[in-house]
């Protein structure tokens, strides 16, 4: 390559570099723009304190049952797992993780099951209560979605964002299984404006490469989500 064409390389590459990086927008755009697609704060402040019903289908074993989640965020959640011949509860506040069946009395998680539980609040996390975590947030992009990253508790989670819509359309949680990171991706669909803020209405849920489950929510109540049934009760 001769002197002038390796001069005119480098130019080209710093006009072009600014140009790429404007292509990448920084956190607090993409949480802004996203907390105005959802329905705008004061209605994406409902979610934090929510019950959700959903009917679900384990893919594996084709099972159809409800999954019911009782969520006050920041720290607090229940859900209840409901099948033909089982009954799981799991229940989250704070550092305290606690595991029943079938109605027997609660005894402690152990630590797979409390990281499980912590990722499935951190994927309950609107675009508000992420912007109030966005100094433990980074952004990179993958592919044409946007990946917003948070990690809590040793929990990662990342929040795939499509940059036309501004909506989340996948979540991919990391856990620490025997020593191995393992990813668990859940997709978002079929949105929906209910009582003036945006959700998803389907969930496809996956565990490594494995199709596990399959849900439709059924009913969204705001408010009072734990006061009769929290994981203190």
């Amino acid at each position: 390559m001769t002197l002038f064409s390796r001069i005119s390389a480098l130019v080209l590459v710093l006009l072009l570099t600014p140009q790429l990086q404007a292509q990448v927008p920084d956190p607090a755009t993409v949480l802004d723009r996203m907390i105005a697609a959802y329905g705008g704060e004061e209605n994406l402040r409902k979610l934090d304190n929510a019950v959700q019903e959903w009917d679900m289908v384990a893919m594996m074993s084709k099972r159809h049952g409800t999954d019911v989640r009782h969520i006050r965020i920041p720290g607090q959640l229940m859900v209840e797992l409901t099948y033909p011949q089982k009954v799981e509860r799991r229940m989250l506040e704070g550092d305290t993780a606690l595991v029943s069946f079938n109605g027997d009395h609660p005894y402690p998680a152990t630590d797979p099951q409390r990281d499980a539980m912590r990722l499935q609040l951190m994927r309950l996390y609107s675009p508000l209560v992420l912007r109030d975590r966005i100094a433990n947030i980074t952004l990179t992009m993958e592919g044409e979605l946007c990946a917003l990253t948070l990690e809590e508790h040793g929990v990662r989670a990342d929040y795939l964002v499509n940059l036309d819509t501004w909506r989340i359309e996948k979540v991919a949680g990391t856990l620490n299984m025997g020593g191995q990171g393992m990813r668990f991706l859940t997709e978002y669909s079929d949105f929906e404006f209910i009582d003036g803020v945006l959700v998803h209405r389907k969930e496809n849920k996956f565990a490594g490469n494995v199709n596990t489950a399959m849900l439709s929510l059924k009913n969204l109540r705001f408010g009072s989500a734990l006061e009769d049934s929290g994981p203190a009760n």
